[in-house]
């Protein structure tokens, strides 16, 4: 029988290891997908990690496990886990409760609001440190307030490391869903995906660049 642990469990016991906990919030369900990437020498945690049952749930009602998905690139191993919670149960979230003194996703009239005590506890144990856990939350809904570090488009990012960990915590205010024009989702896409953009767009500015260095070249050649 594979071993059962919690995922807040799990990540705490991996050294040097890079995590994205991102959070989509659209209409009335939230996404979450955690993702932790291993270098690849690290066989004996890798092996571990396979061989564990991971919760999304876990309490006297509901115990509900991660989907999850392995891949195994040139240089690193990464870990998968994804979960629909509705806004009724996200309260349950067992990654949130037990990195977090205090969690708390409630309704008030028409708003949600998604808020943490102060103090991040799932980076270190021991020795085995977490480096680095990016928190990136997506929405569809008119945002209120927010302590973000970061706003790109309709992204809202928290940078945790062993720096700030301390001191982290999370609040966010939704109001209703707003409905974004044409444009707006134009934007969004491209800060979404802004690296393609950069890596085409420098692709194309250097094809450019080498097809004006050879007309410039070929004309002074027929000029001689």
């Amino acid at each position: 029988m594979k071993k059962i642990i919690f995922l807040s469990l799990l990540l705490l016991i991996v050294t040097g290891c890079d995590v994205q906990y991102e959070l989509e919030f659209n209409d009335e369900t939230l996404n979450e997908t955690i993702q932790v990437t291993l270098d690849n020498s690290m066989e004996r945690e890798i092996e571990q990690i396979q061989n564990r049952q991971v919760y999304a749930i876990f309490n006297n009602y509901d115990q509900n496990l991660y989907n999850v998905d392995y891949s195994k690139g040139l240089t690193n191993f990464k870990a998968t886990y994804t979960y629909t919670y509705e806004a009724s149960n996200f309260n349950q979230s067992l990654f949130n409760n037990n990195c977090f003194d205090a969690f708390s996703f409630v309704k008030q009239d028409n708003n949600y609001i998604l808020s943490t005590s102060e103090g991040f506890k799932c980076m270190t144990v021991e020795y085995f440190p977490i480096e680095n856990l990016n928190l990136t939350l997506t929405t569809n809904h008119e945002v209120i307030e927010t302590n973000a570090d970061k706003i790109e488009g309709r992204k809202y990012i928290w940078e945790i490391n062993n720096n700030n960990a301390d001191e982290k915590e999370i609040y966010i205010k939704f109001g209703e869903v707003r409905q974004r024009n044409f444009f707006e989702k134009i934007i969004d896409y491209i800060i979404e995906n802004k690296f393609t953009f950069i890596v085409a767009g420098t692709i194309i500015l250097l094809l450019g660049v080498s097809v004006t260095t050879i007309i410039i070249i070929s004309k002074k050649n027929n000029e001689i």
